[in-house]
């Protein structure tokens, strides 16, 4: 959710900033007029004289530009603090921050849901196949696992992305790779929903029970 604000809010200011520029820009073959309505709509008092108007605008310039910075620098922080080791407690908590974000997200609500209660249920399975490493997730929030902090997963035989996303994932008709009506990937072997992503600044394979529908 944190992360979610942010981005928000880094967006907001590069809009902002960049309207601020290009509004400059144009007052300059203008007098200012187009500047100074568009600084008086975020706040900013234009009555003074047209260079106390341009420093104004500079200096908001400056800070959005500072808060932008900030924001992303904190953004990719977060993103680095999230273990790359998916049997680790840090791993489970950005598996479900990024699940929460998604379920937010209009494209991608019905998906998130449906991974967020096979974690709740304990049957969503996290595989790094880079590492040759399958783990059941875990809640870190529920009461019985707030003080785990990290399980050892199944281990077998490593192999890249390309072959293990080619021999795991369904292909329809087209060739392409098939998909539930809630975008999720379908697993070859299992018949499972299937999820491919970055959680942090690692990538991973996530699958679990497809909901059953009433016939």
């Amino acid at each position: 959710m944190v992360t979610s604000l942010q981005a928000v809010r880094t967006l907001s200011s590069e809009y902002i900033l960049k309207a601020l520029k290009e509004t400059d820009q144009q007052s300059q073959s203008q007098g200012g007029g187009t500047r100074n309505a568009l600084l008086q709509r975020y706040g900013i008092d234009t009555s003074s004289s047209t260079s106390n108007a341009q420093s104004t605008l500079t200096a908001l310039l400056n800070t959005l530009s500072a808060q932008t910075k900030t924001l992303t620098t904190t953004d990719e922080a977060a993103e680095t603090a999230v273990s790359t080791d998916i049997q680790t407690a840090s791993f489970m908590t950005g598996l479900k921050q990024k699940l929460e974000d998604m379920a937010g997200l209009a494209a991608t609500s019905k998906q998130a849901t449906s991974m967020l209660a096979a974690l709740e249920a304990g049957t969503l399975t996290v595989t790094d196949p880079a590492k040759g490493i399958t783990i059941k997730a875990w809640d870190v929030d529920s009461a019985a696992e707030k003080e785990t902090t990290s399980k050892t997963g199944d281990t077998g035989e490593t192999t890249g992305w390309s072959q293990f996303l080619k021999s795991h994932l369904t292909r329809g008709d087209s060739g392409a790779y098939a998909k539930t009506a809630d975008g999720s990937y379908i697993d070859a072997s299992t018949g499972d929903s299937a999820y491919f992503g970055t959680i942090g600044s690692g990538y991973v394979y996530l699958s679990w029970p497809q909901a059953k529908t009433d016939a």
